[in-house]
């Protein structure tokens, strides 16, 4: 969301910037004496003038605005994911947190650092921590799904977070893909 926030705050400052500069050239040529030079604000100033809030196009221009106030109010008040994840202190008043991607570059140095494992991507979504692991072509002993789940709950255990995320492990072999 904080992407598209940006998107529409730089088009909105694009849109204020032209129009200022429009307004300031059509100033300038009327303090000069010289007719419109971008807008004909005259004849808009006139259509403006023979319009009553009766007419569907007032309507219709109050309504689209209306709607897309409406549209953006409510994408400010949906709830977004936590950038933080807040880890137990020992103090009540400390507020200590790590972002996603600490997590996500923990658990997948964690799993990195398991003999036999050649590629481990992770990804956080929600509560859920998933975990694709990819093993060597060749048997290794001891490398499963359920060791690559003990070694990733075990860095989140300590990370010490207040809502460790649920775990899900997908292992393949090289020769699977």
């Amino acid at each position: 969301m904080r992407a598209v926030n940006r998107v529409l705050a730089v088009l909105a400052i694009i849109a204020i910037v032209f129009w200022t500069v429009v307004l300031v050239v059509e100033l300038i040529a009327q303090r000069a004496g010289a007719g419109p030079v971008i807008v004909n604000w005259n004849s808009t100033y006139d259509w403006l003038a023979n319009r009553t809030w009766r007419d569907s196009s007032v309507r219709i221009t109050v309504g689209l605005c209306t709607l897309g106030g409406i549209v953006l109010l409510a994408l400010q008040l949906v709830r977004r994911r936590p950038d933080r994840l807040r880890v137990r202190g020992g103090d009540s008043a400390t507020d200590a947190a790590i972002t996603r991607k600490s997590l996500v570059r923990t658990v997948q140095q964690a799993v990195g650092d398991i003999d036999g494992i050649t590629r481990a991507r992770v990804g956080v979504r929600g509560n859920r921590l998933t975990v694709d692991a990819r093993r060597r072509a060749e048997l290794v002993e001891g490398v499963d799904e359920k060791a690559v789940a003990d070694v990733t709950r075990r860095a989140v255990d300590e990370l010490r977070l207040r809502r460790p995320p649920r775990v899900r492990v997908r292992l393949d072999t090289a020769r699977e893909r």
